[in-house]
């Protein structure tokens, strides 16, 4: 008998795994540059609420990343769903999620990002932003491939779960 798999649990998942690989990338980042990795946490906190300093923006930084990228897995299960429908497969996928995170990112520094938190835009370059994104992509984007294949409905899992 094989077990259900929720679209509620892969989403969350999906953006807890794409979150992760974002934050393991930038720690490697700055431990390998003067920039200390709080900075960024604090950083996202001063795009969302700009009064918030010290330890509690660092945590609520923690905290908001985690809940975008939640968030952005949910927008781009609808995103796969609508897109790819039974023609899902896990190249595609993560083709599709790769190709969504790297949309996102370039509104976000391109766009948002001057307009809300133009610091937190020069703190790392361009490229290790881009990077970041699209390993978040990449991370979300297996999640999604391997539940869905693992789910005995596959395409039509989606469909149905996200009604």
């Amino acid at each position: 008998m094989q077990r259900k798999i929720s679209a509620t649990s892969t989403i969350f998942w999906a953006g807890i795994a794409g979150g992760t690989v974002e934050v393991v990338w930038v720690v490697l980042f700055c431990f390998m540059t003067p920039l200390q990795s709080s900075l960024v946490a604090e950083g996202i906190t001063q795009s969302f609420l700009p009064q918030m300093t010290g330890r509690s923006a660092l945590m609520a930084g923690v905290v908001i990343h985690y809940a975008l990228a939640v968030l952005v897995a949910g927008m781009v299960a609808i995103t796969l769903l609508r897109l790819l429908g039974d023609r899902a497969d896990i190249r595609s996928v993560i083709a599709v999620s790769i190709t969504t995170l790297a949309a996102i990112w370039a509104i976000n520094f391109f766009v948002i990002l001057p307009a809300v938190n133009a610091d937190f835009v020069t703190l790392m370059p361009y490229a290790v932003t881009l990077v970041s994104k699209l390993g978040f992509g990449l991370a979300m984007g297996w999640v999604f491939g391997v539940r869905a294949v693992a789910s005995t409905r596959h395409a039509a899992y989606w469909r149905f779960a996200l009604r």
